[in-house]
């Protein structure tokens, strides 16, 4: 309770304080002391890009550092424009640096983005450039043209339009990364930075027009909203393909729409609404085509998961190798007939001998790294076969080997020299350590495979093989016998 109450004063507190400073800006302007509102105006600047920095510390991955640094840059470019306004510079001069300010933001905010590819903020790069030039129409309908003629045309007329119709992109490029992205009470940073870059948007038309700006509380919103960073959140990511965003570009040229339905009922379109009509079409069609890359990207990286998921789920995580249910997915796949011909099938069983004293003696990471060598030297021994040779872990010391073809046709072989290289010492913690095994063949024709009862033979061979001493192989006879 006392931390709400807290909170809510701060919030208190911080409104006041733009209300008194919103107050003070316009009664300078009233007044006739235009030089000195630009001079606070210069100085919220300035203290916007310390807070900047000062929030830059508490971003804990590189891209949000890099973000910082365009942000805290941007302010200190713009403080530029009242010093051109105070020496008297031509209006182009003052222009440069309020565009490189917004050049800055969206870069701040374009690195800002954690989106797990490119076109996610390309996506919102374009949904900035649909609302451009959909404020474009409306605000010319309602302003824009204004300021247009008080700048004289020209040059001069199209930087004053441009100044705030690019503060619109801005503001719906965050709008957009902190809907799909930033979650919570990590939403209140960016929402800070919205409502200054539009608090500057209007006061970029408004000095176009020759009324007071309120700069001063765009730049007071940008310094609160540094104040309420809490470093770099944790994000989400929302698809294309959800409501929200597959409804976005629309809702953002709705307006645009209506104010030219109804001017085009009038028999008159002035030309720039006409170009931004145009731009507005040819925008739609690439943010289409922005969302298809982006679903390809999407559904990649959702096969690439289910790879990997797949993967884990067939493979052992010790030894790397498949497990038991692709040896018997292979099997059931040949004795189904999908390989097309009739072929030789067989399967090794390989046991490690003693393998539990290696546990009790060396301890069960010292067991690990016997089962990793062995696996090893499977691969090592079958490499030659290449696909013709599969094995995997059938579960604790037992291992299997799948032989198809010519490699079933020389199981025994194969099978004495998978023994041979399981018994070579293994250096565990310094100290060779010999492990035996027990192996186990059976064959069958794939025309007439029982995968259960090729199996379940090579398993009973092993055993016999234990059961007389260990160290040895013994091949099953086709109808089962040993």
């Amino acid at each position: 309770m006392a931390a709400s109450h807290t909170r809510m004063s701060g919030i208190g507190i911080a409104a006041g304080s733009v209300l008194v400073l919103a107050a003070v800006r316009t009664e300078l302007g009233h007044v006739g002391l235009g030089r000195v509102g630009l001079a606070l105006d210069a100085l919220l600047a300035l203290v916007a890009a310390r807070g900047a920095w000062t929030a830059s510390r508490l971003a804990r991955t590189p891209r949000s550092r890099r973000a910082w640094r365009f942000q805290r840059v941007a302010p200190v470019v713009w403080a530029l424009a009242p010093v051109a306004w105070l020496t008297g510079a031509a209006p182009v001069v003052a222009s440069v640096p309020r565009i490189a300010f917004l050049l800055l933001i969206a870069a701040a905010w374009w690195f800002a983005s954690h989106a797990g590819d490119t076109w996610s903020r390309v996506r919102l790069v374009v949904d900035g450039g649909l609302a451009t030039a959909s404020a474009l129409v409306v605000g010319w309908a309602v302003a824009l043209h204004e300021v247009w003629d008080v700048a004289g045309g020209g040059l001069d007329g199209v930087l004053a339009v441009v100044v705030p119709l690019g503060s619109v992109g801005v503001a719906t490029f965050l709008v957009g990364l902190a809907a799909t992205e930033m979650q919570g009470r990590h939403r209140l940073m960016p929402a800070g930075y919205v409502v200054g870059v539009v608090v500057i948007a209007w006061s970029d038309v408004a000095w176009g027009v020759g009324d007071t700006p309120l700069w001063t509380v765009g730049f007071a919103l940008f310094y609160l909203a540094t104040r309420a960073y809490v470093g770099t959140s944790r994000r989400r990511e929302l698809v294309s393909t959800g409501r929200t965003l597959a409804s976005a570009p629309y809702l953002l040229v709705g307006p645009a729409a209506l104010v030219l339905g109804v001017q085009g009922t009038r028999g008159a379109v002035p030309l720039p609404e006409r170009v931004a009509a145009i731009v507005v079409v040819a925008l739609l069609l690439v943010r289409q085509h922005v969302t298809l890359l982006e679903n390809r990207v999407l559904v990649q990286r959702l096969a690439a998961t289910e790879r990997q998921l797949r993967h884990q789920a067939t493979h052992d995580a010790l030894t790397g190798l498949p497990g038991r249910v692709v040896l018997w997915e292979r099997l059931e796949s040949i004795s189904s007939g999908q390989h097309g011909v009739a072929t030789a099938v067989a399967v090794v069983f390989v046991d490690l001998d003693d393998f539990k004293a290696v546990n009790d003696v060396h301890g069960h990471a010292a067991g690990d790294l016997v089962l990793v060598e062995t696996a090893r030297r499977l691969g090592d021994t079958l490499a030659h076969l290449g696909d013709d040779a599969v094995a995997v872990r059938m579960s604790g010391d037992e291992f299997a080997v799948l032989l198809v073809g010519t490699a079933a046709q020389q199981s025994a072989e194969v099978a004495r020299r998978i023994l041979a290289a399981i018994q070579q010492p293994v250096t565990v913690n310094g100290v060779l350590v010999t492990v035996g095994g027990s192996v186990g063949v059976s064959s069958a024709d794939s025309a007439a495979l029982n995968p259960s009862a090729l199996l379940r033979a090579a398993d009973v061979a092993m055993y016999d093989v234990k059961h007389q001493g260990k160290g040895g192989v013994r091949v099953a006879e086709p109808d089962g016998r040993r």
